[in-house]
């Protein structure tokens, strides 16, 4: 990580008190599940492991060794996790849990199945159905401290993307069509374990899509108006690290390395938007992902494009700070600067072969507004370097479709 000198901390001198707490223990590297499992220890007790099928298929051997080495040889699965999962998924995988009375969740796979496994975990610590949780009954348990007598979560990534192993946040999709925000230290996984191997069975897409959503939270944690320096610092490092790991793991999909160093970028990217939340770019595509089908990357980058450029006509600083330390921006224009750092971006999106554009999505006015409305619900939203207004926000989501 950078030294403490590398890192404009002049926006964080007016606030001088602040708080962290800390994700659960991470082991990384070879035999990183076995570690974790061992560490895990007694409180790893009728685990029931949540995942889908492909990553089942790539971690089954690997999981199923380090459970019998911890004498946890009886555990359930639930493999019917699919992408941009549902309440439905969440109620199959509780059902299970409760029927084999699990006391412990293990998740293998990527952001939908660990977002799936937080939410059920967060019912059967709290008692409460998947509807309640969602309720002021539900908030109190998930805004409650973290408790000793909680049971375990492990999360097992075999993606490198959302940084979900190391959030605080779920997405579930409602009945209603629209994603769901779970947001809760209490659900946040105990313990992680990144064992690379594990993420070398997958395709070029999920790799450049998961690649890609990494470098965009650790860009949005740096660049919003967040004062915590240890969020930045992470957040900064995070960046760098991802933009260099993703092309390294596109170009040489088999490197171990590569794929090490883009599972700890994802990591701390998600470490640092556990602190610092993200901007404006994030916030916009929640809303609108329950109105295109693309997978999360594919919504982010067309987004970016327009958002990105809109922010730095007035609140470059953030931007152009970034992109000096990561080398791009040689210039004392701060608009410049910024604008080489959302050109790399840009040129990263295109290397990992994700669309800038969206070609057959069409927006009308009244469809700016309603979206514009959801967006101002997330709590990342007024940390955007520019304060967006509802008309602003309409407006750029109808400029990313013209």
């Amino acid at each position: 990580m950078e030294s403490t000198e590398d890192i404009n901390t002049s926006q964080f001198i007016a606030h001088l008190s602040g708080a962290v707490s800390w994700p659960g223990h991470c082991y990384w590297g070879k035999l990183a599940v076995m570690r974790a499992a061992k560490a895990a220890g007694m409180r790893m007790r009728r685990p029931l492991v949540i995942t889908d099928r492909a990553a089942w298929n790539a971690g089954a051997t690997v999981v199923t060794q380090a459970l019998a080495a911890t004498s946890n040889n009886e555990f359930q699965v639930f493999d019917g996790v699919v992408p941009n999962p549902s309440l439905a998924q969440v109620r199959a995988a509780l059902q299970l849990a409760r029927k084999f009375q699990c006391q412990s969740i293990v998740a293998v796979g990527g952001g939908s199945v660990i977002d799936v496994a937080k939410v059920v975990y967060g019912c059967l610590c709290s008692g409460l159905e998947p509807d309640e949780l969602a309720t002021v009954r539900g908030q109190a348990w998930l805004e409650g401290a973290v408790s000793a007598d909680d049971l375990l979560l492990l999360a097992i990534p075999t993606t490198a993307g959302t940084g979900s192993e190391s959030s605080s946040a779920a997405l579930i999709q409602g009945e209603d069509g629209r994603k769901h925000l779970y947001r809760s230290l209490r659900t946040r996984p105990a313990f992680v374990a990144l064992q690379p191997e594990l993420t070398l069975s997958l395709p070029f897409g999920a790799t450049a899509q998961g690649g890609f959503d990494a470098a965009l939270h650790a860009l949005g944690a740096w660049v919003n108006t967040d004062p915590s320096p240890i969020g930045k610092a992470i957040a900064l490092h995070a960046l760098r690290v991802c933009m260099r790991a993703l092309p390294a793991a596109l170009d040489n999909p088999d490197s171990l390395s590569a794929r090490s160093d883009m599972q700890m970028g994802a990591y701390l990217a998600g470490v640092a938007i556990g602190i610092c939340k993200v901007d404006a770019v994030h916030a916009m595509c929640t809303p609108l992902e329950s109105r295109v089908k693309k997978p999360h990357a594919e919504v982010l980058a067309p987004l970016f494009r327009v958002v990105s450029r809109y922010t730095i006509q007035t609140d470059a600083q953030a931007y152009a700070d970034a992109a000096r330390q990561l080398g791009f921006g040689n210039t004392r224009d701060d608009h410049q600067a910024a604008l080489s750092l959302i050109e790399k971006i840009e040129q990263l999106a295109s290397h990992a072969h994700i669309s800038l554009h969206f070609e057959d999505l069409s927006l009308s006015e009244q469809d700016g507004n309603l979206l514009a409305h959801q967006a101002l619900k997330s709590a990342s939203m007024p940390l955007n370097p520019r304060v967006l207004t509802h008309r602003q926000i309409s407006s750029l989501y109808l400029q990313m479709v013209a």
